[in-house]
């Protein structure tokens, strides 16, 4: 048999192994009896153990003084929120739980505002009505997304109504928007400005 005919030969044997991997690669892992599409399962994000995104919201006012002049007060409000671990990722699929995320995140800017002699409370409802009407559609901007996220209330959800419906029972009253809200700064606002394209010097 010279060299030529042993090319086609191994060309051959190749050839028929690769369609026969290619077959069961369709169907079946190698390392596993079960089919493939019954176990791909959905991707999710998650960070490492302990990871936190903070929100840091920055005040300064200049003295009322000639002399020392260009000296500023400042005040910083920071709030730290939980990024998603593996342990969160596996319970991701219970609406319940992202219901108390929120509830959670509502009463850490709620205390985080008491702090600095503000209403709290009073600041995060006007966060929750104003975003029904200072956000963008969905899918327009990123920012308002976030936004729309973290203070929409699914008031007609029954999930909603056992996690926070005892925590914020003002938000089930229809005309809860349309009472004055003893808070003088904005969130939604402040979170918009840092949004706006910035004027290019000509």
């Amino acid at each position: 048999m010279n060299l030529h005919s042993v090319v086609i030969v191994l060309t051959y044997f190749a050839v028929a192994e690769c369609n026969t991997v290619s077959d069961i690669s369709r169907t079946h892992c190698p390392n596993t009896k079960a089919s493939i599409n019954a176990i791909r399962k959905r991707r999710h994000l998650t960070f490492p153990a302990g990871s936190n995104a903070v929100i840091t919201i920055s005040l300064a006012k200049t003295f009322m003084t000639h002399i020392p002049s260009g000296w500023y007060m400042t005040t910083d409000l920071n709030v730290m929120y939980p990024l998603p671990d593996p342990e969160f990722t596996l319970a991701h699929s219970r609406r319940k739980l992202h219901h108390r995320q929120k509830k959670d995140l509502w009463e850490n800017l709620q205390n985080a505002i008491d702090l600095h002699n503000y209403n709290g409370r009073a600041c995060v409802l006007r966060s929750i009505c104003e975003a029904k009407m200072l956000l963008a559609p969905p899918g327009k901007s990123l920012i308002h997304d976030l936004l729309r996220a973290v203070f929409t209330s699914s008031l007609f959800e029954k999930e909603f109504q056992e996690e926070i419906g005892d925590s914020y029972p003002e938000l089930f009253d229809p005309k809860v928007c349309d009472i004055f809200h003893d808070c003088p700064i904005s969130l939604i606002q402040i979170a918009l400005a840092f949004n706006k394209p910035k004027n290019k010097l000509v």
